[in-house]
């Protein structure tokens, strides 16, 4: 939903449903009904939460066709996406779980990417897209002496994922950009680790991927 200040969305992180059928069902019993006490007159921007299977479900063109009418039908838009967790985020104890997998596995890319796809197809034209991430890893997974590697691996695996992003913009004009979430206990704890590694690691590694 616009707002002077910019885009209210809702997050469909509340709601559960590991497979895309089960989260639909969610969607369709919860948000029309949302919609009318919030934005009655106005579109209504959804964050979409999908898991790992719901999404490689939603990849699907018939599926994604089905959620686009259903979008049109009850004048709803999706712009952001949360691609923190991967898997179940509901009835369970998630703590260090919801960084697996981390920015270290070819996993966490293949997700990222699928997720940018659909939301790609999704994203209305006049509006960039954001995917929120993880924060490269869970910090205590690691010992001091490996975190050099870590940093460097985690980096360049993000940046195939913007690489992706990049063919997208080129392709589509469409705009999309990923949404690091700094949290206690990640490898990215605040701003200052954020800031820290942005210098020291994304910018000089990434100058040298993308140019190659």
């Amino acid at each position: 939903m616009q707002t002077p200040k910019g885009h209210l969305t809702y997050c469909t992180n509340i709601h559960f449903g590991e497979t895309w059928n089960e989260h639909f069902e969610q969607l369709k019993l919860h948000i029309p009904n949302i919609k009318r006490k919030i934005s009655p007159l106005e579109p209504f921007g959804i964050g979409l939460r999908l898991a790992n299977s719901a999404s490689l479900e939603l990849r699907k063109q018939e599926n994604l066709e089905a959620f686009q009418s259903w979008l049109a039908e009850n004048d709803c838009y999706v712009f952001t996406m949360n691609g923190f967790p991967y898997g179940s985020f509901h009835h369970s104890v998630v703590k260090d779980k919801v960084h697996a997998p981390d920015w270290l596995s070819a996993d966490r890319v293949s997700y990222t990417i699928r997720l940018a796809q659909i939301l790609t197809v999704l994203l209305p034209e006049e509006l960039d897209g954001g995917i929120s991430t993880s924060p490269l890893t869970y910090k205590f997974w690691h010992k001091e002496e490996d975190l050099e590697n870590v940093y460097q691996t985690a980096t360049l695996n993000l940046l195939q994922v913007v690489d992706q992003l990049i063919q997208i913009k080129k392709v589509t004009g469409k705009l999309i950009h990923i949404d690091i979430e700094p949290e206690p206990d990640g490898l990215l704890g605040d701003g200052k680790e954020f800031l820290q590694w942005y210098v020291q690691y994304l910018l000089p590694i990434g100058i040298t991927y993308l140019q190659d």
